[in-house]
């Protein structure tokens, strides 16, 4: 029979050795990549630590060449590889079943080529989208990319995420307006697609399947994308009603007449009250009933038809209150009503954050569905709705409540659940670890999730990078 003493000793020695194999693992990585581009002691480690786990070492990389020689050491090596740069959405995801070595692109922040003329930019993957929009307004030109930690918030990370800017109701996603790629694959291979202009020749755009991945199929080294003309006027609306239902039949009005606004977010009161509780300055939303918010960038005449059309729809759809604000720049108030997860996590580090993709038609249905499952486990919520097939829903700990993770997993199976019964397609994007590891983020499996796995294959056959983090434990 195995005493206590002896069965402690055990685990110590265990402990011991796997302390001794990642000093070793941290030492033989400084030596082949230099020690002054790697950060091996354990405080400065907490930063890279993803649902609990930490690397044996971080490597800050300075190219593509840097990149394809860490990918083949930690394949030969068989060694879990995750890529961060501005480091403000390694939250998102499944826990990763292994985690060896931190690939660092900070360094690389570069911008490589920017034609104003072409409406033409490649930068690195480091790039921090703050940054970026100061070298872009020098132009009168932007990239219409709005995601939360947008001062920390890097390319790499924007495009590995697949974050759901709010400019995706006028400009769609990353993969609308990224032109091509150049990445290295989890063998350390050097590859490219698409192009840098963009009339590209024709072809598979293979660059697009890295855009949401999560980093488990490539490392990006460049980004090249399409820019936009800055909009001579701008201007921000706001309207007041009853309920979501309302707020709902106000959108779809918009969106039957032949005004293009380029964003729209439909906020919940209590979303409202996070959103204003963590703004700089006062902002026109209800506490008591559902905002809509309208971005109009155009000419400026555009912009005041827009002023009376919307004004007329939100009196015919029976809005209590109706706002235009004014003024060139409207960042104080688009900033902080983009920044919904930020003001989410800030309130409760212990929420969790659903984005779901549905209908137009069930959106108004589903976020009281939501409600009403969050009301009955006695947890917060706060809904933003975008009406062209995407809403945010948070749950949360009531104020000075002690974090409750099984009554958090049942209120994420309950989503799943309503999710599905509306034809919506839901998964957890922030959670703490203790509900990611009682329930899967990402929803039950989709049906090409076997395609998904054969291209896995194709460009990580080691499954070294980021294994476990995606869909399916992809």
């Amino acid at each position: 029979m195995t005493s206590t003493f002896s069965s402690s000793n055990s685990s110590a020695s265990s402990a011991q050795r796997a302390s001794d194999g990642r000093a070793s693992l941290a030492a033989r990585i400084a030596e082949k990549f230099g020690a002054a581009n790697v950060i091996a002691d354990a405080a400065p480690l907490a930063a890279y630590e993803v649902d609990g786990m930490q690397p044996a070492a971080a490597v800050k990389v300075g190219s593509g060449a840097e990149i394809a020689e860490l990918l083949q050491f930690a394949s030969a090596e068989k060694l879990a590889v995750i890529p961060s740069g501005g480091r403000t959405k390694l939250g998102i995801g499944a826990p990763p079943a292994r985690y060896d070595v931190a690939l660092d692109v900070s360094r690389m922040n570069k911008v490589l080529a920017y034609e104003p003329r072409d409406l033409t930019l490649g930068l690195e993957p480091g790039v921090r989208i703050a940054e970026l929009w100061g070298v872009l307004a020098c132009e009168k030109q932007w990239l219409p990319l709005i995601a939360p930690f947008a001062e920390r918030a890097t390319i790499g990370g924007v495009l590995a995420t697949d974050s759901a800017s709010p400019l995706r109701h006028a400009y769609g996603g990353p993969r609308d307006f990224t032109l091509g790629m150049e990445f290295v694959t989890g063998y350390g291979a050097a590859a490219k697609s698409g192009g840098r202009v963009v009339k590209n020749v024709s072809g598979y755009d293979m660059h697009k399947l890295l855009i949401g991945s999560l980093g488990t199929l490539a490392v990006i080294t460049r980004a090249n994308f399409k820019t936009f003309p800055f909009p001579p006027a701008r201007d921000v609306f706001v309207a007041h009603f009853e309920n979501s239902v309302a707020a709902m039949e106000f959108c779809h009005a918009v969106q039957r007449s032949a005004l293009e606004p380029r964003l729209v977010e439909v906020i919940s009161p209590e979303a409202a009250k996070l959103i204003s509780a963590g703004a700089n300055a006062p902002l026109p939303l209800s506490s008591n009933g559902w905002s809509v918010a309208l971005g109009v960038a155009a000419h400026e005449r555009v912009v005041e038809r827009h002023a009376r059309e919307l004004a007329a729809l939100a009196t015919q759809t029976k809005a209590s209150n109706f706002v235009r604000l004014g003024g060139e720049d409207q960042s104080e108030i688009l900033n902080p009503i983009c920044a919904f997860p930020t003001h989410v996590l800030a309130a409760d580090p212990g929420a969790a954050i659903f984005r779901i993709a549905a209908l137009p038609g069930v959106m108004a249905a589903l976020a009281e569905r939501l409600a009403a499952v969050a009301a009955g486990v006695q947890l917060e919520h706060a809904t933003v709705l975008r009406p062209h097939g995407l809403l945010f829903f948070a749950v949360m700990n009531p104020p000075a409540a002690a974090p409750d993770a099984a009554r958090l997993a049942r209120a994420a199976q309950e989503i799943f659940r309503a999710a599905e019964d509306l034809g919506a397609k839901a998964r957890i994007e922030w959670a703490p670890t203790e509900l990611k590891r009682a329930v899967n983020v990402w929803g039950e499996a989709r049906p090409d999730f076997q395609l998904m796995r054969r291209v896995k294959q194709i460009f990580d056959p080691e499954n070294i990078l980021s294994p476990g983090r995606f869909a399916g434990g992809i």
